[in-house]
């Protein structure tokens, strides 16, 4: 499967060519179908329209916003983005309420955007892009695509990115309204794609620095409650992680930076020999820390951990035996090729002891994007969903898995060949529902009609279907990550 990504970037030395480009010959290949996904949005974004149901009915009760994000800008005239990861940042809204579903959608307005759109041409150096030597780089906010994920705080919309700070957005409108600090003293501390959430509001969220790790702890109102650093020994690639009730937990992938060079992909060597290692943080003290080693992995996503009564720790991800989407990742895509993929990962549970190594259990779901109900991120829980399935000749996932760690039982959905899956989200039917009283809300692409689509699925009976199908007269690109936001 193609389904994976992440990011954060050091400015450092960059080095780049000017490329001739010869006068065209031929005409352009036809594209396939599944090529809508690697498009460029409109630069003026999509203004609100309601989607269509073509499905079943819509859930009562099923009221707020799906906020999607994710690369939407891949050509300037002839030349094409190197890397899928650096494509410019696009927010999707999906307002839901009375029945309806309403799409809009938004590039969020960064510096590296309105540089580039003004020239004309990429310039900007990247996850896997060299870049321009003329370009402008004081620090890693002048290179941030503002292209990975979204979440709200404190009644704002944030477009978040590895390697900087978000992008400030109104809810509504979408309307980028600049950079967000959470302390004056962290102006400039990126601050990781991949936050996590208590059941009190509160967020968890971490900021690499070489080989030190900041650590965020937002209030509900988005002020920051705290802010520490802990040494991880070396500057491992990391995009996702983990917590319990009681510790966070940051996974070391044997992926280490050697070299701090453009692209910043290309300065990251491959240890297996290291293994990955566990360093479990204790949320009260930061200072009160352990490692534990396990087998080597490389990852971009976990699901969510719990600690039991005894001090063990559960956590699944989907691990992948060694890295991929490098140099080049996606840049086939981009130009409508596509030769299949290498690696895959499996949904894998991890058992972290108390002392000892760490275990592992494989199932045979191979895919990624896991999520997990948002009301038990730390706690102990049963339910995992991911995007699994695949297509010959075509990227990306084609079928929405739910695993039950609790009986084992795995309740698959196929789409069918001619869709491309998008992350689903956990959203529940109350605030005392079950995990399985839950509704699974997400996105896909229906390469045949080349139209986007909403689907609603019952948690506990994915295998049935969906039960609610909205679908747009158009096809925005394929994102990455997304947030659900209640009425």
């Amino acid at each position: 499967m193609n389904l994976s990504r992440r990011l954060f970037l050091h400015s450092g030395l960059m080095t780049g060519a000017a490329l001739a480009v010869a006068p065209k010959v031929f005409a352009e290949p036809i594209l396939p179908g599944w090529h809508v996904g690697y498009s460029n949005a409109p630069a003026a974004g999509y203004p609100q329209a309601e989607m269509k149901l073509v499905r079943g009915k819509a859930p009562a009760g099923l009221t707020g916003t799906l906020y999607r994000n994710g690369p939407a800008h891949f050509k300037h005239g002839d030349a094409y983005a190197t890397h899928w990861f650096d494509g410019d940042g696009m927010v999707q809204r999906i307002a839901i309420g009375e029945g309806k579903a309403v799409h809009s959608g938004k590039f969020v307005d960064t510096q590296k955007r309105r540089i580039e759109m003004a020239a004309g041409k990429f310039l900007a150096p990247g996850f896997g892009t060299v870049g321009d030597p003329s370009y402008p780089v004081g620090s890693s906010d002048d290179v941030n695509p503002g292209n990975i994920s979204v979440m709200m705080s404190g009644g704002e919309l944030l477009a978040l990115w590895e390697a900087g700070s978000p992008y400030r957005m109104d809810p509504v409108t979408l309307e980028t309204k600049g950079l967000k600090s959470f302390r004056n003293d962290l102006k400039g501390m990126p601050f990781l794609a991949h936050p996590k959430r208590e059941p009190d509001g509160r967020v968890w969220g971490l900021a690499i620095s070489n080989r030190k790790i900041g650590i965020y702890n937002i209030n509900p109102d988005g002020s920051t409650k705290s802010f520490g650093m802990v040494d991880i020994g070396a500057s491992h690639y990391m995009h996702d992680w983990a917590m319990t009730e009681r510790k966070l937990i940051i996974l070391c992938q044997p992926w280490i930076q050697t070299k701090n060079i453009p692209p910043f992909i290309d300065g990251f060597v491959w240890k297996p020999e290291e293994g990955m290692k566990y360093l479990i943080v204790d949320k009260d003290d930061l200072t009160k820390t352990r490692w534990a080693q396990g087998p080597a992995r490389s990852f971009y996503h976990t699901g969510a951990a719990w600690e039991e009564s005894d001090g063990t720790i559960r956590l699944d991800a989907a691990f992948y035996p060694q890295p991929i989407l490098g140099t080049g990742g996606g840049a086939d895509e981009i130009r409508g090729k596509y030769s299949g993929d290498s690696v895959s990962s499996k949904l894998t549970m991890a058992t972290i002891p108390v002392s000892g190594d760490v275990t592992m259990v494989e199932t045979n779901i191979a895919g990624d994007f896991p999520q997990v109900d948002p009301r038990r991120h730390g706690l102990a829980r049963k339910l995992t969903t991911m995007i699994t399935g695949s297509v010959e000749g075509q990227p990306g996932g084609s079928a929405l898995a739910v695993q039950d760690w609790s009986s084992g039982k795995v309740q698959i959905h196929d789409f069918g060949a001619e869709y491309m899956v998008e992350e689903f989200l956990f959203t529940p039917k109350g605030s005392g529902a079950a995990e399985t009283d839950s509704w699974l809300i997400g996105t896909a692409i229906n390469t045949k009609l080349q139209r986007s689509e909403v689907h609603v699925f019952d948690a506990g009976h994915v295998d049935a279907g969906p039960v609610a199908v909205w679908q747009a007269g158009y096809a925005w690109p394929l994102g990455f990550h997304g947030t659900w936001a209640g009425a």
